[in-house]
C-alpha cells in the first residue's frame, strides 16, 4: 500500500512539473522542445506496467493460509493475530469446532466483517448474518453483517 501511495505521489509530481513546463514553453517561447514528450511516455509506461503485472489472488497464497489453519486446529485455544500473508493483512483468526478456521481481514469495518474460511468438510457454518462463496478446495470467502 505504501509503495502504491509513493508511486502515485511521484506520478502526480511528474505530471504537474510536465504540465507547468509545457505551458511555459508553449505559451512563452512559442517553440517546441524535445523534453515535452518523455513525461507522458513515463506515465504511460508506468500505467502499462501496473496493468500488466498480475495481481496476487487468495488462492496463490492459500498454501500459507492452510499451514496456519492446520497449526491452529492442532493446537486448540491458540490464536493468531496481526498476520501478513503476501498482500493480505489478517486482523485475527477464529477457530470454530470441529474443523473451521476463519481469517478475518484487517479491512473489515463497522458492522461488516470479511475474510476467508478454511473448512475441509464443506460450506462453513458461520456466525451472525453469514454468507460464503466457495473459492476452491477447502477455501471460502465470507462476509458477515452484524445487525442489532
Amino acid at each position: 500500500m505504501l509503495v502504491s501511495a509513493a508511486a502515485l505521489v511521484i506520478l502526480v509530481v511528474v505530471g504537474l512539473v510536465w504540465a507547468i513546463r509545457t505551458l511555459y514553453v508553449v505559451g512563452q517561447d512559442r517553440r517546441r522542445s524535445w523534453w515535452i514528450l518523455p513525461a507522458p511516455l513515463v506515465v504511460t509506461a508506468a500505467v502499462a506496467v501496473v496493468m500488466l503485472v498480475p495481481q496476487v489472488s487468495f488462492l496463490d497464497k492459500s498454501g500459507e493460509f492452510e499451514t496456519i489453519a492446520l497449526d491452529l486446529l492442532k493446537n486448540p485455544g491458540r490464536v493468531a493475530e496481526q498476520l501478513e500473508i503476501g498482500p493480505f493483512d489478517i486482523r485475527r483468526t477464529r477457530v470454530a469446532p470441529p474443523d473451521e478456521v476463519y481469517f478475518i481481514d484487517n479491512d473489515s469495518m463497522f458492522t461488516t466483517t470479511r475474510g476467508w474460511a478454511y473448512s475441509p468438510t464443506g460450506t462453513p457454518s458461520g456466525f451472525g448474518d453469514f454468507s460464503a462463496t466457495h473459492l476452491g478446495g477447502p477455501w471460502y470467502a465470507f462476509t458477515v453483517v452484524w445487525r442489532d
